[in-house]
């Protein structure tokens, strides 16, 4: 589920919103499944993918609230947080 709301900040094209929770599950499930992975010497280029990831997917949800903007491809980021 895909809702369209406010505007991006940066170029004025409409901002995506996808649900938080789906995004926060995701990311948690690809970190788990890195940190497995880390211990077997033979995949940990594949660990550290999943876990980058897992950051972003997580970063997405806390700090840009689950939304997207599809023309610049960024989340917004209040400015309070961005310093």
């Amino acid at each position: 589920m895909v809702l369209v709301t406010n505007m991006c900040p940066a170029c004025g094209h409409e901002l995506t919103q996808k649900p938080r929770s789906r995004l926060t599950f995701a990311g948690l499930a690809l970190l788990v499944a890195a940190a497995f992975l880390i211990f077997r010497p033979y995949v940990w280029l594949i660990a550290i993918l999943m876990a980058a990831i897992a950051i972003y997917l997580l970063m997405w949800s806390i700090l840009g609230k689950g939304k997207w903007c599809r023309r610049c491809k960024k989340f917004p980021v209040s400015k309070s947080l961005a310093g």
